[in-house]
């Protein structure tokens, strides 16, 4: 068949709604020549019969080969299980991840529906979906109190073989999944997928919240908000309040509820969503989600799959940290302290205020370090304390929401004077849970050069490791070059059980270790 470019019809279509000055969001049609063309909800015409019929698997990206691999990686994880719902046209299974803390125990937790690629050209769905794939296996704070609460079950191709076949919007059978729902019969895509829900809905602890992932022509991340013509204005309110939560977490990344607006004449029987409205009413948050499809600004896969299941956390009601910190440290040296903090996650997160105190003084605010808002990607900060006499020195951080929300971490404590030997301190406090400090010093130590002239104070190779009581290596703390100074290490034991611990200090020739107890 004939390739077409695609880019340019999409630029097309973008410039003609430009000059046309039709408004999408209330009527989802575009004027081309004297000729109206109605757009489905991903800014592609419902009338593909001028359109492109096949796309390469290379210009599509993610091929269902890639999946199959992806699915051997997942598999590896305990907190995944992986099977099928069913079968696709051409008899390829259509896999499904189940995520919890045991996929295999479901007893209590409450449940996400997440589905992906139903048109096979629309990538960005599934790289979001991905995106919250790796979050959710993760070990940060929001992963493990997701995993607690909540299942998720995720199909990251549901058409799989429009996907090997290169078509860009259908099934082999060459129909939409995304508008047969209200089609008899079903294709046995849309059975497969009708005949979970179903089960699901019936079950217990029923869908809570549906996402329908796609990705839109029209160069926009957004949410295909449902009027209450066609729902109930209690249900639009709703929405709209997901949707609010969800894009507090990604400022300007995605559009207000009122960009995209469907139903308003009545409600579509077509959709996944019209399935979960006629049935369940109120009872279920069902979406579709559009990524940016090939635009120039299409990225940040990450950044809306942390704010989309942020948003889920939220409109259920399930508490998460915002911002988790991974360490805080500090070093003494030549009359200053130097602080070191990194974050696992970020969420909202404006900034740290660094507070101090000095003997029997109050705290007070010395400096401020901008944060990165929201991330999933483990960020390192840090701060200087300079001219300061001999003395102990208290800090701690004051992280602050963008919204004035705050939270204070832990105290370090500080001493300022000479630096002679090492030292390994007790931990403190201990026993402990789940957090403990590790306080160790590392001297000047003169590395002889090829001349006096040449020689220099330098510090040491620094090792500190924690082990069990069996001798088993748990964590390494620090493994790095370390100048002369005084440290102090937060050490936090998530999933370890209650008991004796081993932390143990190298340094040059000083070998030091000392116990510890983790009492839960």
């Amino acid at each position: 068949m004939i390739k077409i470019n695609y880019h340019f019809l999409i630029s097309l279509i973008i410039i003609t709604l430009f000059f046309a000055d039709i408004n999408l969001s209330q009527t989802q049609t575009k004027n081309n020549n004297d000729k109206v063309i109605e757009l489905d909800k991903c800014g592609f015409p419902i009338d593909d019969s001028n359109e492109i019929l096949y796309l390469s698997p290379e210009y599509m990206g993610y091929s269902y080969d890639s999946l199959l691999a992806d699915l051997e990686l997942w598999r590896m994880s305990e907190y995944v299980k992986i099977d099928s719902i069913g079968l696709s046209v051409q008899g390829r299974p259509l896999w499904q991840l189940t995520i919890s803390d045991d996929p295999n125990n479901l007893e209590g937790k409450r449940t996400i529906h997440i589905h992906a690629r139903t048109h096979p050209q629309e990538t960005e769905g599934f790289y979001v979906t991905d995106e919250m794939i790796k979050i959710l296996l993760s070990e940060s704070e929001f992963a493990q109190t997701a995993r607690a609460n909540c299942v998720f079950y995720i199909i990251p191709m549901f058409n799989p073989d429009g996907v090997v076949l290169g078509y860009p919007r259908k099934n082999a059978n060459n129909v939409d999944l995304e508008s047969n729902w209200n089609t008899f019969p079903h294709q046995p895509e849309v059975a497969a997928l009708k005949a979970q829900f179903t089960q699901l809905m019936a079950s217990p602890n029923p869908i809570e919240v549906m996402l329908n992932m796609h990705s839109s022509s029209l160069c926009a991340r957004y949410f295909v908000y449902h009027h209450e013509n066609g729902t109930s204005s209690n249900y639009a309110q709703l929405e709209q309040g997901f949707i609010n939560g969800v894009r507090s977490y990604f400022p300007g990344g995605i559009e207000p509820y009122t960009y995209f607006v469907s139903w308003a004449s009545g409600t579509a029987l077509q959709y996944p969503e019209s399935w979960f409205w006629v049935n369940h009413g109120e009872s279920v948050m069902a979406l579709t989600y559009e990524d940016m499809y090939q635009c120039s600004q299409t990225g940040k896969f990450d950044s809306t799959a942390n704010a989309i299941l942020h948003g889920v956390m939220d409109y259920m009601g399930i508490s998460v940290v915002p911002v988790e910190l991974y360490s805080f440290t500090a070093q003494a040296h030549d009359q200053k302290i130097i602080l070191k903090w990194t974050t696992a996650t970020e969420l909202n997160n404006n900034g740290f205020e660094i507070q101090r105190r000095f003997a029997e003084s109050d705290f007070a605010t010395i400096g401020f370090v901008r944060g990165k808002g929201t991330t999933t990607n483990k960020t390192e900060y840090s701060y200087i304390d300079k001219d300061l006499t001999d003395g102990k020195y208290y800090y701690r951080l004051k992280q602050i929401d963008f919204n004035g929300t705050y939270e204070y971490s832990s105290l370090i404590e500080v001493d300022v004077r000479s630096l002679d030997n090492y030292t390994l301190e007790q931990n403190y406090p201990n026993p402990f849970n789940p957090s403990t400090i590790i306080s160790f010093t590392i001297p000047n130590v003169t590395l002889s050069a090829s001349s006096l002239a040449e020689s220099r104070d330098e510090g040491s190779r620094v090792q500190l490791r924690v082990y069990d009581i069996l001798g088993n290596e748990v964590v390494t703390l620090v493994d790095e070059y370390k100048s002369a100074g005084m440290y102090n290490v937060e050490f936090t034991m998530h999933n370890l059980a209650s008991g004796i611990y081993f932390y143990k200090l190298q340094a040059g020739d000083y070998v030091e270790s000392r116990k510890m107890v983790l009492l839960k």
